[in-house]
């Protein structure tokens, strides 16, 4: 029988520009700043419920937006999970657009090594901090 566990929520950018705003199953991430090669980019906030074991891939559906008028969203897919004593729902975001979650008991180093120019953005130069949200999620003007 799956046992329910409420474990802490966080973030992983690994993308060009800061996330303002993230959410798993409607369930607040917090913001995201752009990471750095030993942090994320975000802190810890609680909880999401997740449930051991988990014979077969859930969808999850992740929510973000970056300047709090256009909202993206994207479905991925928890991989089966056996883990006896989860603490932390990991969510990363990929500089192509893509997202991967990972259910552990320690949190994680950064999958990704990169440097940053500042809290919201990758590069000094505007023009090469490209935003892939649209390439596998659906974007909006709006919450809804």
């Amino acid at each position: 029988m799956a046992k329910p566990h409420n474990v802490t929520i966080y973030g992983y950018n690994y993308t060009n520009t800061g996330i303002g705003s993230f959410e798993v199953n409607g369930q607040g991430g917090g913001n995201l700043e752009v990471s750095i090669p030993d942090a994320g980019g975000g802190k810890s906030v609680c909880c999401v419920t997740v449930f051991t074991p988990l014979r077969k891939p859930r969808p999850v559906t992740i929510k973000w937006t970056r300047d709090g008028d256009t909202w993206c969203e994207q479905e991925v897919a928890l991989a089966p999970l056996d883990t006896p004593n989860p603490k932390y729902f990991e969510v990363h975001f990929y500089p192509d657009g893509h997202i991967e979650l990972a259910v552990t008991q320690e949190s994680s180093d950064p999958r990704l090594k990169l440097d940053r120019a500042s809290r919201g953005g990758r590069y000094e130069d505007e023009k090469l901090n490209i935003n892939n949200d649209s390439k596998f999620a659906r974007c909006k003007l709006g919450y809804r």
